[in-house]
């Protein structure tokens, strides 16, 4: 698990539940920050700066072994060696042995002895009450030290590639994550996509219990801006950035201070807005009625969020890079109006290549539908699709290049159900009048057109 640099450390305040060791089930979507603390908790030195930012969770208390990492090599546990593990076609059962293999894998690598293979770990495991011996064992050893192994699963979204198998190895997570409750030296944590979790096709009685306590990796307009500034504040903008803070009689932070968020600019928003105000002007429009285009604060939020109104703060930093590297700003500036819509379609056009990595089917789906003016009625945007053979190309690539298609087994493929893949991660939605439309934030990169929005690339 590749660890962020200990200066791109930010801890919004918010984000506190989700190291919390007692939190077993982490859900955000791509770029709201789940590998970003998997690989802060799994690295000694980020995870005592962390305990700075969060002192109450008992951070400094805890040994990190990482269950599945979605990485190859010999340190990483991958779907290479889980499907060499799990033949295909495997229940429940055998693949619940596979996420207890790899908590003897790691409690054998808390106890510093080097990795073996992890099909040898999946023998012992298969042994009941001899995987319960090691681990009970281990945990006695761990409450007398006043220690907590946390195991940490992350990349979840790798494990197969047809839904039937993801169901099987989800599931089977899911009831050994429950199951572990039985010792509490010793405790998962689980870093997944809400739509993983939220599939209603898993059935276990004790689900609605995980769900419901599981925790949202999620940023507020005052965390996104809070880690900006924080960003300028390190590097080679630090001198620039300080000699205006000064001017307008803002405070200055050391690191520590900005990670434990005794910094004025990590919380108040009016300060956020004057500074702002005098990086990018007030308004997104020039004159005495520019107020009506919208303020140069808000602007960014409201246009980079998904269907759920989330904003990521890979999405917010990427707007504002491209914001910063559009045309010579004017004198009194540091970026513009027109350099924050810019970064809009920069940072559109990152999350739709993202997407494209956790969806392979996503480019192909939204092709046909470049240069539609939204919103629209759904059957004028089903009749793009049909005309373009879209649901029939959609199965035939997934299946001959084996990645997970937009339509779960046991569901029709139609335009219908193709608009409801789109909904579940976020990229459409239905209006109050029943009209089909896109975020900005997929709608500029997909060259969809909307009347008084941003123009596409």
């Amino acid at each position: 698990m590749q660890a962020p640099a200990e200066q791109d450390l930010f801890a919004p305040a918010a984000h506190s539940a989700a190291l919390d060791p007692a939190s077993t089930i982490v859900q955000g979507s791509r770029g709201t920050g789940k590998s970003f603390w998997a690989g802060v908790l799994g690295d000694d030195a980020l995870r005592e700066a962390a305990a700075k930012a969060y002192p109450r969770l008992g951070l400094e208390r805890l040994r990190v072994q990482f269950g599945y990492t979605g990485l190859p090599g010999p340190e990483g546990i991958d779907k290479e060696k889980l499907d060499d593990c799990i033949p295909s076609g495997a229940t429940v059962d055998e693949a619940r042995t596979f996420w207890w293999a790899t908590l003897l894998r790691a409690i054998e690598r808390a106890n510093g002895k080097p990795s073996r293979s992890i099909k040898e770990y999946y023998r012992e495991a298969a042994n009941v009450e001899g995987r319960e011996d090691i681990i009970t064992g281990f945990a006695r050893k761990l409450t007398v030290r006043g220690e907590t192994l946390l195991v940490v699963y992350d990349a979840l979204d790798t494990l197969a590639s047809s839904w039937s198998r993801r169901r099987v190895l989800t599931l089977a997570l899911l009831e050994f994550v429950w199951a572990m409750r039985a010792w509490r030296a010793i405790r998962p944590k689980l870093f997944l996509r809400p739509d993983q979790l939220e599939d209603e096709a898993l059935k276990f009685v004790e689900l609605p219990k995980l769900r419901t306590g599981a925790v949202r990796l999620s940023w507020s307009g005052a965390d996104l801006y809070a880690l900006l500034f924080a960003r300028l504040s390190v590097g080679p903008a630090e001198p620039a950035f300080k000699r205006l803070l000064k001017s307008l009689g803002l405070p200055w932070a050391s690191h520590d201070q900005i990670l434990s968020r005794r910094w004025l600019l990590a919380y108040d928003e009016e300060s956020q807005k004057e500074l702002m105000a005098a990086l990018a002007g007030p308004y997104m429009a020039p004159g005495p009625n520019g107020h009506k285009k919208g303020y140069t604060y808000d602007w960014p939020l409201k246009h980079l969020g998904d269907a759920f109104d989330e904003v990521t703060p890979r999405s917010f930093l990427n707007l504002a890079i491209g914001a910063a590297r559009y045309g010579p700003p004017p004198t009194d500036r540091v970026i513009t109006p027109e350099g924050i819509r810019h970064g809009l379609r920069a940072a559109s056009q990152m999350r739709v290549d993202q997407l494209r990595d956790e969806f392979l089917w996503i480019k192909g789906v939204l092709a046909p539908l470049a240069g539609l003016l939204l919103p629209r009625e759904e059957e004028e945007v089903f009749d793009v699709w049909r005309k373009a053979g879209t649901v029939e190309m959609a199965v035939v690539d997934a299946k001959r290049k084996g990645y997970l298609p937009p339509f779960p087994e046991k569901t029709i493929a139609s335009e219908r159900e193709l608009y409801v893949a789109l909904e579940r991660i976020g990229v459409m939605f239905r209006r109050v009048d029943d009209r089909l439309d896109m975020p900005d934030l997929f709608r500029v990169a997909a060259r969809l057109l909307k009347k008084g929005g941003t123009a596409p690339l």
